[in-house]
Formats: C-alpha cells, sequence, structure tokens
C-alpha cells in the first residue's frame, strides 16, 4: 500500500506526523506507523494489570471505609463527589441499555479509569487517602504519599487515552519504554508478585526495541 492509500485510510493530518518525525521519508513513516500499532497493542497487558487491581483493591479498601459494597451511595449528597457520582449514573446507563444487573461488580467494572484516578486528587486528602493509600502497601515509604500516587496514576491514565484513542506513542516525552516502567513499578506497589508475573507476557520492552531506530 503506498502513501497515497495510506493518507486515504487513516487521513494526511493523522500520518503528517509521522512523515514529520521522518524526515519526509514516506517508507520510514509508513514503517513507524505499523510500529506505533504494535506498541499500542503490546501496552495492553500492563495497562490491563494496573487498571483492574487498581479498582479491585479500591473497591475493598471502599467497602471496609463504608461497611457497604455499594460505597458510592454514601457520596449520592455530598458536594464533594458529584463528578464520581456522575461517573457513577453514567455506569449504571449503560449497564441498563445492555439488561444487565446493576450489581456492585458489574459498576466496577464499568468506572473508566478516570474515576479511580480521581479518588487520589487532593480534595480527598484527608477523606479518603488514610485508607486508600493501603491499596498500595510495597508502595516504599518516601513514595508514599498522595501527590506521588496521583501523579503516576494521571501519567498512566494519560498513556492509557493516548493508546485506546491511536495517538502516536513513538516520540513521546518521556519516552513510551519509560511510562511503561513507571505503570510497572506501581504495579508493583500493589503486589510485588504481580510484575514478574506480567513480564512472562509483556511485549512491549521487545516491541520497542524492535521500533528503534525510529
Amino acid at each position: 500500500m503506498d502513501w497515497i492509500d495510506l493518507e486515504k485510510h487513516f487521513s494526511a493530518a493523522r500520518l503528517r506526523r509521522y512523515r514529520a518525525s521522518c524526515n519526509g521519508d514516506e517508507a520510514r513513516a509508513a514503517t513507524a506507523y505499523i510500529n506505533n500499532i504494535l506498541l499500542a497493542e503490546a501496552m495492553m497487558p500492563m495497562l490491563s494489570v494496573l487498571e483492574i487491581a487498581l479498582k479491585n483493591g479500591a473497591h475493598q479498601r471502599l467497602t471496609t471505609l463504608y461497611q457497604r459494597t455499594d460505597w458510592w451511595e454514601a457520596w449520592a449528597n455530598d458536594p464533594l463527589f458529584s463528578w464520581q457520582v456522575r461517573e457513577v449514573a453514567n455506569a449504571k446507563v449503560k449497564l441498563q441499555r445492555r439488561a444487565e444487573e446493576l450489581t456492585p461488580d458489574k459498576i466496577i467494572a464499568e468506572l473508566p479509569l478516570g474515576f479511580w484516578s480521581s479518588l487520589f486528587n487532593v480534595q480527598f486528602q484527608t477523606i479518603l487517602w488514610k485508607d486508600l493509600c493501603l491499596v498500595f502497601p510495597r508502595c516504599p515509604k518516601p513514595q508514599r504519599q498522595r501527590h506521588v500516587v496521583s501523579s503516576s496514576l494521571n501519567q498512566i491514565r494519560a498513556l492509557r487515552n493516548r493508546v485506546f484513542h491511536h495517538e502516536q506513542l513513538l516520540w513521546l516525552t518521556p519516552p513510551l519504554i519509560d511510562l511503561h516502567d513507571k505503570g510497572i513499578e506501581v504495579i508493583g506497589w500493589l503486589d510485588p508478585t504481580l510484575p514478574p508475573w506480567l513480564g512472562r507476557h509483556d511485549r512491549l520492552p521487545a516491541t520497542w526495541a524492535a521500533a528503534q531506530p525510529i
């Protein structure tokens, strides 16, 4: 498939960044575009493990804190949690459209990563942090601070959005491999046995190395 065909299917605007980063070499740019697709695919194991383990860990801590599995209902009339309450309502609407039960497990699965990362925002420092910090029992003490955890989660959330929206990953700052390593570090804060288990299935480092030099 030549460059004109690629532009027709993927748009000139999308491919312009690749051509510019490859000094106008369309053959290199086409290879870079494929490499970007493969990198996005290879990011999925890390992103999946982090998001699912995070939401389940937070759910367990909040269930203990509020003594109910539908802990979000305790926020119904609290303006501090207005955005989170709307996100829960949106999750319920999606489940109802699919004729699924509104069980806690279903709602937990439906809530996006942005919901979970928002629970570590500064406005919840005095309300949630002392309980949610227990989600990361192996986080080193100097890093076991709300702003450090929040920054790390938001960095991974932004990366996840880039991957899911098919944006370029090859020329990020920090580099993709460093962001991947940050995700692995956060997973280790959750449980140090998870990174070596994930490492047996994680192709991102090898895919990144194969994509160099761009």
